[in-house]
């Protein structure tokens, strides 16, 4: 009986496992023995459990909270000394940081971390230097290096990180699973009766964090603007609120509806006619990929992030960051011309199923994390 090669993965929040981990983990669980460490605050933990994953349920804080940050570095430490991993698999920054220091002084032969975006992009001064000298940090103590966006590699490159990044497949984390994300005539028509939305009205559709960050002020500035003028429009906002924009009297405005993070999110892209976003900084932009395999036009910056997957008129209208003049005249020009509409929506599904499907980009995570098992 040979024993499995043990991996470890590492994230700072269960919500990434849900959104991008499981096809991956699922596949992975049949070749190796797979522990996962996480900050786990639903049904997640034990239904891993069942699989017979073995799981950590540590408080760790996306923010950065010295203490409370070195008590889990001690945890993760501990961990990595009780057990024999053969590599360590570590995503968003501060488990990138946590698990590849503990891999590097545990001498882990193998510790891959995969860069998402870039959290210093969009800040000044000393705190976007600390924040970059702690990216260099995860660079130095890894073995791999790996981004989910060709354009994020090249914007790494240009600000010094000089270590060899790898891009597997076409980019992304986890692909679109094209069989779910799809348009759906009968679902378009049971929704918009159910928030009784008219043929005549344009549903826009925003999915992921509600933060300052995300750019949820300027979409609400445009979502009133347009109701100034007298367009008939509804902005549904579908993920965790962080920074409290939804309070009651948000929430009571006609046209504005905000729900939590879901599990059928699929549904909302379905009744949707046009995805946007307003986001001052993004990795590969896995809601707005989602969105494309939907069929669904894309509203969007021009940011490193989402070049892999905007190209404006081809399949979105793209806008200069932070710009609310250019992005209200983007959703003018979707709201005027429903053949945009159409010809945006098939380009943009076109591409995911070419570039992106989910059974190949994961089974290319899944050979590459078995090859470095097998070195």
């Amino acid at each position: 009986y040979k024993m499995k090669k043990e991996l470890l993965i590492i994230t700072t929040s269960e919500l990434t496992i849900n959104s991008f981990l499981l096809p991956l983990i699922n596949k992975l669980k049949k070749k190796i023995k797979i522990t996962v460490i996480s900050n786990f605050y639903s049904r997640s933990y034990n239904q891993l459990k069942k699989q017979g994953i073995t799981v950590y349920n540590l408080n760790i804080n996306r923010k950065i909270k010295i203490i409370s940050d070195l008590k889990i570095l001690i945890q993760i430490n501990k961990i990595i000394k009780k057990n024999k991993f053969k590599l360590i698999y570590t995503i968003t920054p501060k488990a990138g940081l946590l698990g590849m220091f503990s891999g590097y002084i545990n001498d882990v032969p193998q510790r891959i971390h995969i860069f998402t975006g870039q959290v210093w992009v969009n800040k000044f001064f000393i705190f976007k230097i600390f924040l970059k000298i702690l990216d260099k940090l995860i660079f130095y103590f890894s073995t791999d290096i790996l981004c989910d966006g060709l354009n994020q590699k090249k914007y790494l490159n240009q600000n010094g990180f000089v270590k060899p990044i790898t891009v597997i497949n076409n980019g992304s984390i986890c692909g679109i699973n094209t069989s779910i994300f799809k348009p759906s005539k009968k679902a378009k028509l049971l929704f918009r009766k159910k928030f009784n939305i008219k043929d005549n009205e344009k549903v826009f559709l925003y999915t992921g964090r509600m933060s300052s960050e995300k750019g949820i002020k300027n979409l609400l500035n445009t979502f009133f603007l347009l109701r100034k003028k007298n367009f008939m429009v509804h902005f549904f906002f579908v993920g965790l609120d962080e920074d409290g924009f939804f309070d009651k009297k948000t929430k009571n405005i006609e046209g504005i509806h905000y729900f939590e993070h879901t599990k059928n999110i699929d549904e909302f892209y379905k009744f949707s006619d046009i995805f946007i976003t307003s986001s001052y900084r993004e990795g590969f932009g896995i809601s707005v990929a989602q969105a494309m395999s939907s069929k669904l036009p894309i509203i969007g910056p021009s940011i490193y992030g989402l070049k892999d997957l905007l190209i404006n008129n081809l399949n979105s209208y793209t806008f200069k960051v932070g710009n609310d003049e250019e992005l209200y005249r983007c959703c003018l020009k979707l709201i005027k011309n429903n053949d945009a509409v159409v010809r945006l929506g098939l380009n943009g599904r076109k591409m995911i199923k070419k570039k992106y499907e989910e059974k190949k980009v994961i089974s290319e995570y899944y050979n590459f994390l078995i090859g470095k098992l097998i070195v």
